[in-house]
């Protein structure tokens, strides 16, 4: 089980670096490449991440269980509730966007400002709650968890 955490765990970071390098520079390359293209097939790695990160995340958020009202709120409890909640969020701004253009089509992104806001929310979100949650990932494998 280590080995799988330790290789979703560098895919989820993969991910997170090449979104937010592509993200940074891709008014840069606009000339040079089919920036859309290059988003599409990022589209599906990103999609793959975020199936990827919700399960891990939903795990350690069972793992950690619930706590008494009396109780109080431990760095664990909520550190897995910050990242599963996190990652649900990204996640459902992602899918609304990608099917979005999925049925519609890039020329649905003409003038929609708010769907370039959303984009700009996902592309900046994503490679964060991704690279924490292959950091995460990694270091549960490598200790054996």
């Amino acid at each position: 089980m280590g080995m799988l955490k330790r290789l979703g765990g560098a895919y989820l970071v993969a991910v997170a670096v090449a979104v937010a390098v592509f993200f940074i520079t891709n008014n840069l390359l606009s000339d040079a490449i089919d920036v859309l293209s290059v988003w599409l097939t990022l589209d599906v790695l990103m999609a793959v991440g975020l199936v990827v990160a919700l399960i891990f995340n939903y795990g350690r958020r069972r793992a950690v269980g619930g706590r008494d009202p009396g109780e109080p709120v431990t760095r664990g409890y909520l550190e897995a509730h910050i990242a599963f909640y996190t990652t649900a969020a990204v996640a459902i701004l992602f899918f609304h966007n990608w099917f979005a253009l999925l049925a519609l089509g890039a020329d649905s992104l003409d003038d929609n400002h708010q769907a370039w806001v959303i984009w700009a929310a996902v592309d900046t979100l994503l490679p964060l709650t991704l690279g924490v949650t292959g950091c995460r990932m990694w270091q549960e494998g490598s200790n054996g968890s």
